[in-house]
């Protein structure tokens, strides 16, 4: 109501509490047709619970929060396990740092149904989602959310995705791995997904690429100051995919290398989770002094994961992991210790099978080879679509929520 108006009406008027009343429900009234024009032709809000499990899910999880918490269309909630924030105060530290405050539950109450609260949630997404016994916590949040109708996402979690990419099988599951997410995100094109996904996985399936920044930013590690270049060695967590003869010819060629290279520094980096190096630190007794040891349990290594590190050094060797793929990401050079191993996904980098076989491939760092790079390039595109896979995923879930009866988009 136009203000003359409003006080001519109210000029009449000599009982102050028919006025009040009068003054509130034109207020009131303002309020609401501000309100609808504001919100006129913007869609409401999505409510995204993400949950966090495991150590490594920060890794591939924080780049889609950072964004949505900047994206008007999308309401977020951090739940992680009480486990999580016990072995890896990386998270919350990293989560607060944000200014999100993560909701803290417990693995029990999530395996058993009681949390997280699923009332107002409109999409779930996990880091990585299956029936294997590790996934357990986000396989029971995800069932339960798809009972209720609600939009459910998993992502590639790694280059060899239990499931989706990789298809060994484990001593301590039996059958086959099962994905219960209405959608699963993946790194590379759908129709390059190894023939044993079944077509039933296979449809649901969404190709993104990776959300994880391709160029980590240089950072100062906590190493002794020293001029010559850094070399990390990455163990993957998965030691027990190894024989025993891998595991000693890595740790025999490791310090053999090292002692024949001692103006570098060999940066061996257990996984966090994993730990196996850490666990089994005699198997480096009296290994030459150039050999330094990132054990994640120690407060100095304790945040420097394999992006931080990845960034931050002049070449890569590493166990089969997705490490390969992120140095090839940061355009850093990589080399995969195979030791009789198999190892088609990784082609076609250096497979590295002896000690005279690190030190060609460490000494052909400094040539800045053309081939290398070449490899490098090629690598990359075999298992990753680029560009902005955190946009492709908000644009997909923002679309599957507003439009739930269209079909989904395929690959």
């Amino acid at each position: 109501m136009p203000t003359t108006d409003a006080s001519r009406q109210f000029a009449s008027r000599t009982d102050r509490a028919t006025s009040a009343q009068q003054w509130a429900g034109i207020v009131e009234q303002a309020l609401q047709q501000a309100a609808r024009a504001s919100l006129k032709g913007t869609p409401l809000r999505v409510n995204v619970l993400v949950l966090m499990d495991l150590i490594q899910d920060l890794d591939v999880i924080l780049p889609i929060v950072e964004r949505m918490r900047t994206d008007r269309r999308f309401a977020v909630t951090v739940a992680i396990t009480d486990w999580l924030d016990k072995v890896s105060p990386r998270v919350s530290r990293e989560l607060l740092a944000r200014s999100m405050v993560p909701l803290v539950i417990t693995k029990k109450d999530a395996i058993s149904g009681l949390e997280p609260d699923l009332t107002r949630v409109n999409a779930v997404i996990t880091a990585c989602e299956t029936n294997h016994p590790a996934h357990r916590v986000p396989h029971a949040v995800v069932r339960r959310a798809n009972n209720r109708t609600i939009s459910t996402y998993t992502l590639q979690h790694g280059l060899e995705n239990v499931g989706l990419t990789y298809f060994e099988p484990y001593p301590d599951h039996d059958g086959p791995i099962e994905i219960a997410s209405s959608t699963i995100l993946t790194w590379g094109p759908v129709e390059k997904l190894p023939a044993e996904v079944s077509p039933a996985m296979r449809a649901r399936c969404f190709a993104v690429g990776t959300p994880k920044p391709p160029q980590p930013p240089r950072v100062e590690l906590p190493l002794h100051r020293q001029a010559g270049p850094v070399v990390a060695v990455f163990e993957n967590l998965h030691w027990e995919r190894y024989t025993d003869s891998y595991r000693d010819a890595f740790i025999q060629d490791l310090r053999q290398v090292a002692a024949a290279r001692p103006e570098m520094t060999f940066l061996l980096k257990p996984h966090h989770a994993g730990r196996y190096l850490a666990k089994n630190s005699h198997l480096l007794a009296d290994a030459p002094a150039n050999i330094v040891l990132a054990d994640p349990t120690v407060p100095p290594w304790e945040a420097y994961t394999a992006s931080a590190i990845i960034g931050s050094v002049d070449a890569v060797i590493t166990t089969p992991s997705t490490v390969a793929l992120d140095a090839a990401r940061a355009v850093r050079p990589v080399a995969v210790a195979g030791y009789g191993m198999t190892l088609p996904v990784y082609e076609p980098l250096p497979i590295l099978t002896s000690a005279g076989s690190w030190l060609s491939f460490i000494d052909g760092v400094g040539a800045a080879s053309s081939e290398l790079q070449s490899c490098l390039g090629e690598f990359r595109m075999r298992h990753v679509i680029e560009g902005d896979a955190v946009g492709r995923i908000l644009e997909r879930i923002a679309a599957d929520v507003r439009h739930p009866n269209e079909e989904k988009r395929s690959g």
